[in-house]
């Protein structure tokens, strides 16, 4: 194996569609908008607020899987929306990248890391919510809420996915908040690059339909009520907005993408890691950590600053986040006319939460090869590229991808 790696497949489940192309092509025509949503909730203050939906889709209708999808649907998958966009993501993933049908590829030794900040959580937190409120669907025995605890297992969710479409490799699954799918991408990329396998692949999703989670945000003024994400916007930024779907890439050896006359969509060169320590909601100005993954991920490039074209950053609305991000984009490119062309991509498709990371690399990356980013669409060569994300818990990730 050559040690390269590129990406061969994306599959991606977002508000403006399922599949890559045809979210690709409703960002462009007519991009979607948050619309108002009512979610299982024990006060009623807490049960409607907007979020950028997916369409409704089954499983069965949109990619081959291994166990078919009735059968999923029977066990209850249309019950657990951040799998259930897992394993549609992976799906259209390993269909975009061809793997099934390469002669010499066996998916049981594909590798698979999966990223999700609370699998399992929310069919738990239905329940709680109804018992709280008294209402009369709160479940009538122990079991039903023994079987929600044993679902909060987070090694269910890998196993889940795999299981679904007959992965039998190393399989793992990582939580680092919003830069859980970089480090999903990174730990993929790391088991080709070492040779325990010629394709991996990276999975995130999140389940943004969550009266907790919208409740927590809401108190600490994080949530934008009007449904717009505004990044960057200094007083007019108001928040930031959930967004449902989820996101798979295949990472694979170049040499052997080249061999099977694989479609590239881009090289992924390197990726940084850091960790204030600090707050749960809001990054430490003091540390500069967000700088320091940047340049990790370019150091383990072989790039410098100076050579990115385009920054994808976390973007997500929230006044304190956007100010540190655009002190870091100071830090690395002093002068503004050489910065990058900065993209924040949150406000087409909402924030993901744990799978945001991924789903943006992969608008990222079919960006490359378009040749054009939001919100003109313009031209825009995109050689060399950063994404980047300054997560709640002092997590922050970065990530680089080149054309090739």
């Amino acid at each position: 194996m050559s040690g390269r790696v590129v990406v061969t497949g994306i599959g991606l489940v977002s508000p403006a569609g399922i599949g890559i192309d045809q979210t690709w092509r409703t960002l462009r025509t007519d991009p979607p908008h948050a619309e108002l949503v009512e979610v299982p909730a024990a006060r009623l203050e807490d049960r409607k607020f907007r979020l950028f939906a997916v369409p409704s889709y089954r499983i069965g209708d949109i990619t081959e899987t291994f166990v078919a999808g009735p059968q999923l649907e029977r066990e209850g998958i249309d019950d657990q929306r951040d799998i259930k966009h897992l394993i549609a993501a992976t799906g259209l993933a390993i269909a975009d990248a061809g793997l099934r049908a390469a002669p010499a590829l066996d998916l049981r030794e594909v590798g698979l890391v999966v990223a999700d900040e609370h699998p399992g959580v929310e069919s738990l937190a239905r329940i709680l919510y109804a018992a709280v409120a008294g209402a009369p669907e709160q479940p009538q025995d122990y079991d039903e809420v023994a079987a929600q605890i044993f679902a909060l297992n987070t090694f269910l969710a890998p196993y889940t996915v795999a299981r679904a479409h007959g992965i039998g490799g190393e399989c793992a699954f990582v939580n680092s908040a919003c830069a859980s799918g970089l480090t999903a991408i990174d730990n993929a990329a790391s088991q080709v690059r070492a040779g325990r396998t010629p394709v991996a692949i990276a999975a995130a999703s999140d389940d943004p339909f969550s009266a907790g989670k919208y409740r927590w945000f809401a108190d600490q003024h994080l949530y934008a009520g009007d449904g717009v994400i505004r990044p960057f916007a200094g007083a007019g930024s108001s928040g930031t907005v959930f967004g449902d779907g989820g996101a798979a890439l295949v990472l694979e050896d170049e040499a052997h993408a080249e061999r099977r006359g694989a479609r590239i969509y881009g090289r992924y060169l390197g990726a940084g890691f850091t960790q204030d320590g600090w707050r749960v909601n809001a990054p430490n100005p003091k540390l500069g950590n967000q700088a320091r993954s940047i340049r990790r991920a370019l150091h383990e490039a072989g790039r410098d600053a100076a050579d990115v074209d385009v920054l994808v950053p976390h973007g997500t609305g929230i006044s304190v986040i956007d100010r540190y991000e655009v002190r870091t984009i100071g830090d690395l490119w002093p002068d503004p006319a050489v910065q990058p062309v900065c993209v924040p991509l949150k406000p087409y498709v909402g924030h993901n939460l744990g799978g945001s990371s991924l789903v943006e690399s992969a608008l990222l990356l079919k960006a490359m090869c378009e040749g054009c980013v939001p919100p003109g669409w313009g031209p825009q060569a995109i050689r060399l590229a950063v994404k980047t994300t300054a997560a709640f818990g002092g997590f922050y990730g970065s990530i680089v991808v080149e054309a090739t």
